[in-house]
């Protein structure tokens, strides 16, 4: 008779089969991986599964869960080694061009990274199945608030200190979709396809901090400065 595992053995176990998964589903998707293939990467026997999760179903959402951490995890590690904190952080309105601009880069190059993270591009790519896969459990299995879903986008962003106060989550989920769906399209002109997510992004970017306009030409952005008009207008009127 084998004996009976440790708890650190079947953590271990557990934690090889929600590796050896991740990996699989990053390449084929979460429709197109079995049981079979997940044991067969891990060196495990079929029926061991089982004796960790209690089926398939319950397992993906464990696994997907894990893949979403490691997406705040990424971003996390964005954030302390690509980018300053306080460089994206909400500005303020009086803070000079140069400031606000800076900032506004920054956080472009932050979206662009997390766009960029392959488990990012899994979520994108599978979100249809892994809504189906909640849909199909009933409450009592699992716990459906791990699916990716517009409050993800919400809290990445506000991750990185920016104020998302005034800014819909739903919005920031429509527009990574969007990148996704742009870059998978044949039908689009691959030769202006690299300045066409620019111009979206940039537009991504005025929307979270509330700008008006923006350089495309030489991808600064500008300002109307409500101050400066006051003060203009003031002038004129001092003139008359």
């Amino acid at each position: 008779m084998p004996r009976a595992l440790t708890e650190k053995e079947k953590c271990g176990f557990c934690r090889k089969l929600l590796d050896k998964g991740s990996e699989l589903a990053l390449l084929h998707g979460i429709k197109k991986i079995s049981v079979d293939d997940v044991t067969n990467a891990a060196g495990m026997a079929k029926g061991s599964f089982y004796q960790h999760f209690k089926s398939k179903e319950k397992f993906l959402c464990e696994m997907i869960e894990d893949i979403r951490k490691s997406i705040f995890e990424e971003a996390r590690y964005l954030i302390q080694t690509s980018f300053k904190r306080r460089d994206i952080a909400l500005y303020s309105r009086r803070a000079e061009f140069k400031q606000r601009s800076r900032k506004m880069n920054a956080a472009r190059n932050y979206l662009v990274s997390l766009f960029q993270i392959p488990r990012m591009k899994f979520f994108l790519k599978n979100c249809g199945d892994i809504n189906e896969l909640y849909s199909s459990l009933p409450e009592s299995e699992g716990d459906r608030t791990c699916y990716i879903d517009a409050d993800m986008f919400g809290e990445l962003i506000q991750l990185a200190g920016i104020d998302t106060r005034k800014i819909k989550s739903g919005i920031i989920h429509n527009y990574m979709h969007t990148f996704h769906l742009m870059i998978e399209c044949d039908l689009l002109i691959q030769d202006d396809l690299h300045e066409t997510f620019d111009l979206i992004m940039d537009s991504l970017i005025l929307y979270i901090f509330g700008c008006e306009n923006v350089d495309m030409k030489t991808n600064e952005l500008s300002f109307k400065n409500a101050r400066g008009k006051s003060r203009e207008s003031a002038r004129k009127g001092g003139g008359k």
